[in-house]
């Protein structure tokens, strides 16, 4: 029995030895991690601001101990020196697990403040906002973001602010596949709210695409305005479509923009309420008013019915928009 009793002893203390060694080693690897990480935000607002940028993270923290590793900061500020523009969000908070460091999550505060000399500060807000994003070899992998309720409003210091437009969920994903982009947009309960805009009901949009080679813009390769990260590349739109309840349509086909901005491509429009698409396209994109009541108009004529459903292919040649013969207007170049 006596025998048997100190083995058992020894053996527990060799577990709380054990025990001890792995806190200890874990803790060390922590706090090594956690410096490595420091110097990297360092040099990251160091390289941003010797390229004109300036990064603000007030009371910067590396947090997370002991199985996550992360970035907390009170506010974050983002002032592109000399072009008049500055960005200012509220908190931000970030974690990775220890063994899945390639992994980071994070979560921004509201409101976001857009200050642009070209036009009136824009106050965003909402009640969550969460972001994930994976690494590999050749940097970002996949992105998504996920926004409960945004709201947003002109910021009007003298008077509050003045709402546009609301919504109730918003997700982005974005993700590297092989050399090209997959892009997948949610965004549920759109209401704009805009002073002098037409009582509109609320509607649904959701996008699914894919453009060939911009894998690279996850790396931030993309460049340059709209325009020219658009020109010459092929892309493939699964499916655009616009959901009110009483309404919906769905676009999908193949396109480019060329170097100037113009748009060429093939495409199938199926809808169950082409006015009130109409209406609510031109609503949300003006731009495009006149050419989504011509569309609406030509459906009637030479749509085709498909599952309750009136289908009309559409051809898109350097903006040019036509059902066969039949020109329905023009689309803006990109800018």
């Amino acid at each position: 029995m006596a025998a048997s009793s100190g083995s058992a002893r020894k053996a527990y203390l060799w577990i709380v030895v054990v025990a001890v060694a792995l806190f200890l080693a874990l803790t060390a690897a922590w706090y090594f991690l956690a410096a490595q990480l420091d110097t990297r935000i360092d040099a990251t607002i160091e390289a941003a601001a010797a390229n004109g940028v300036e990064i603000g993270c007030p009371n910067r923290a590396v947090v997370g101990y002991p199985f996550r590793l992360g970035l907390s900061c009170d506010a974050v500020t983002v002032d592109p020196r000399g072009e008049g523009l500055r960005l200012a969000a509220g908190g931000l908070r970030t974690a990775a697990q220890i063994y899945q460091p390639n992994q980071v999550v994070s979560e921004l505060g509201s409101p976001l403040i857009v200050d642009s000399p070209e036009a009136p500060p824009l106050d965003i807000r909402w009640q969550l906002a969460q972001a994930s994003a994976s690494f590999w070899t050749e940097g970002l992998d996949r992105f998504s973001l996920v926004v409960e309720a945004p709201d947003v409003a002109l910021a009007q210091p003298a008077a509050g602010r003045l709402p546009l437009a609301t919504a109730e969920h918003l997700e982005v994903h974005v993700r590297r596949r092989d050399a090209d982009l997959d892009l997948a947009v949610t965004d549920r309960g759109i209401r704009i709210v805009a002073p002098e805009m037409p009582a509109l009901p609320a509607f649904d949009v959701a996008l699914d695409a894919t453009i060939a080679g911009a894998a690279n813009w996850l790396a931030g390769g993309a460049g340059g305005t709209l325009r020219e990260a658009m020109a010459d590349r092929d892309a493939t739109l699964r499916a655009l479509t616009i959901d009110s309840g009483d309404a919906g349509a769905e676009l999908s086909g193949t396109f480019r923009f060329d170097a100037d901005g113009e748009l060429s491509g093939d495409f199938e429009l199926a809808v169950t309420d082409p006015q009130q698409i109409a209406a609510l396209v031109a609503e949300a994109l003006p731009p495009l008013a006149s050419v989504a009541n011509s569309i609406a108009a030509a459906v009637g004529f030479i749509g085709r019915q498909e599952n309750g459903w009136t289908v009309i292919g559409l051809n898109v040649r350097d903006g040019d928009v036509s059902a066969g013969v039949i020109p329905l207007g023009s689309v803006p170049p990109l800018q």
